[in-house]
């Protein structure tokens, strides 16, 4: 088996325009560049013509360009598909009466397909990293292992990969789909096989072997890892601004029906800065987590200038897009789609319930809960701390998707993911500061948090989870 049975074209995203006899103008819109090609044969001109529409075999494409240029055109042939192949340009199909059955496509510039003949008694499974999902009306095959993606144009091909949940050699497979030919089978595990998506299992084992850092991650992380950063992937990321003109964006302060509101305390700034006792190495050096409270709880000052302290607005921004603000801790783009939501258990003059903490106003506004749910929140917190007891204040961090989402794609999530670690940071900073008690939690129910507060799951849901409280003297 080798690139010979395999047909090929110009991958998507990829055009071709003549721009004289012997000239061609490549561009490719994925990575906005282009290749002006020239001093081409009529034989190559007529095959770079075919890459662009049907595609060819390479054995057809040399026939076309010796009709053409004579044996002498063979070499320039062979060069051009190398360079086309080095720079990213080609994908790879399997071709089934005159349909194309499936393509193998680029998608980072570390792609290669180079097929080999396969044993036909080694046997092959499916890596436990790939995935199958719909884009538009096609099916499509990926995985953070590898560098391309599998188009199925044909429904037969996704039950061949479903074959591959068990250990098939390219004897055993076409058995395993009888209405499938051999040769096409074969084909098609030769490109799976070649493309990554596919790895070997050992004679006397049921799984393929596995690196010990390979074995680490989970599907799903890995996953994460590869579609938030580039390198692996070819869709669309960094500001977009992919909905502009298209979605309203969400505001930037949080609208609320408030049962009631409770102003907190804020603390002269300028003053703080001139009495605070603890120099900034040392708060860095004293931060902890802190998981014991002592008998007298926070109170409603020392509250009201922990959230002044750590999540006020600062000042608010307008730019042609999106309103923007500047706070405490930094945000990409000074978006700010994190919201703090307040479950008091304990804190003087605060009044026991569930708060949402308005930035602009600095006030707390209470949402109407009931005491199971109360208790639920509280419970979830003491199963991921630890706890014996209850803390006194459970902060949860919920974040607004599509404030982010509206302007960047690929890496939205994973730029929320880092800006609640810098507000946790600065929540440990401004405790420690405080002489307080903090604790950044690592995991929590985000179902949990949209009943109690009311939101939709995919619109806001919990992020992380932050306990404060007064600090236990031994």
């Amino acid at each position: 088996m080798d690139k010979q049975d395999y047909l090929l074209k110009f991958a998507q995203g990829i055009s071709a325009n003549s721009l004289d006899p012997c000239q061609l103008d490549i561009q490719m819109h994925r990575t906005f560049s282009r290749h002006k090609l020239t001093s081409l044969s009529p034989g190559l001109i007529a095959a770079c013509a075919t890459l662009v529409t049907e595609g060819g075999t390479e054995e057809q494409l040399a026939g076309m360009v010796s009709a053409v240029d004579g044996p002498s055109g063979f070499a320039m042939l062979y060069h051009y598909l190398h360079l086309f192949a080095k720079r990213q340009m080609l994908a790879y199909a399997i071709n089934v009466d005159g349909a194309v059955w499936a393509t193998i496509q680029p998608i980072s510039n570390q792609f290669r397909f180079e097929p080999s003949a396969l044993d036909p008694h080694k046997r092959f499974m499916l890596s436990r990293f790939a995935c199958i999902h719909r884009e538009g009306e096609e099916m499509v095959l990926e995985s953070p292992l590898c560098h391309g993606k599998i188009i199925m144009h044909d429904s037969r091909a996704a039950s061949l990969v479903s074959a591959l949940a068990s250990p098939h050699s390219a004897d055993s497979l076409p058995h395993s789909q009888p209405a499938i030919p051999q040769a096409l089978a074969v084909l098609f595990l030769g490109m799976l096989v070649a493309g990554g998506f596919a790895d070997a299992v050992p004679a006397g084992q049921q799984e393929p072997e596995e690196s010990i850092a390979q074995r680490h991650w989970s599907f799903h992380e890995l996953l994460f890892h590869a579609r938030s950063r580039s390198g692996r992937h070819a869709n669309p990321s960094g500001g977009t601004y992919r909905f502009l003109r298209r979605i309203d964006p969400l505001p930037l302060v949080k609208k609320i029906e408030a049962a009631e509101v409770i102003d907190l305390f804020r603390p002269d700034m300028e003053a703080l800065t001139l009495a605070d006792e603890l120099p900034f190495s040392l708060v860095m050096e004293e931060r902890a987590s802190v998981r014991e409270y002592s008998d007298r709880s926070i109170d409603a000052r020392q509250l009201g200038e922990f959230l002044y302290r750590t999540a006020r607005i600062k000042q608010k921004i307008s730019n042609e897009h999106q309103d923007l603000s500047q706070r405490i801790y930094p945000s990409g783009g000074a978006i700010y789609e994190l919201e703090l939501y307040l479950t008091i258990h304990a804190c003087e003059g605060v009044p026991r319930g569930f708060y949402h903490y308005c930035p602009d106003l600095h006030r707390l506004e209470k949402i109407e809960t009931t005491n199971e749910q109360h208790e639920a929140l509280l419970r979830d917190a003491r199963s991921s701390s630890g706890l014996d007891a209850n803390p006194q204040v459970l902060i949860t961090i919920s974040a607004r998707f599509e404030r982010l989402f509206w302007k960047y794609e690929s890496m939205a999530y994973s730029v929320m993911l880092k800006n609640v670690g810098t507000l946790y940071q600065t929540m440990y900073l401004v405790a420690t500061a405080m002489d307080l008690a903090p604790c950044a939690l690592g995991g929590g129910d985000s179902d949990l948090f949209t009943r109690v507060a009311g939101t939709d799951y995919l619109e806001e849901s919990s992020v992380g989870e932050f306990m404060l409280g007064r600090k236990w003297i031994g």
